[in-house]
């Protein structure tokens, strides 16, 4: 039996993965395995969003926006969000989301 490379991310005819694309995969399975934690995690997910606009994913995102994001946001805030965005990168590497190109 072969074993395949885990990924969940969908395949994409024509076009590269955006940011949207990962976010909804990224929160529809943060709901199958936490739903208690979607609502916040979508709400700061919406609002990097709104700031980015909808990138196409590759290895070095979303560092640049997302640092000068955070840098507005308040401590308290900045706390959540960060924890918010790393599990989302982590999630994005672990399951193949991420690419090498620009």
């Amino acid at each position: 039996m072969t074993a395949w490379p885990r990924s969940s991310a969908p395949w994409i005819v024509g076009r590269p993965a955006r940011f949207s694309d990962a976010s909804e995969d990224f929160l529809n399975e943060l709901t199958r395995q936490q739903p208690w934690r979607k609502a916040r995690s979508e709400a700061w997910l919406e609002v990097l969003s709104d700031v980015l606009g909808d990138p196409a994913l590759s290895a070095a995102f979303p560092d640049a926006g997302a640092n000068a994001w955070l840098a507005g946001l308040s401590a308290p805030e900045q706390t959540e969000a960060r924890a918010v965005l790393a599990e989302f990168k982590a999630y994005l590497n672990e399951w193949g989301w991420l690419t090498d190109q620009a």
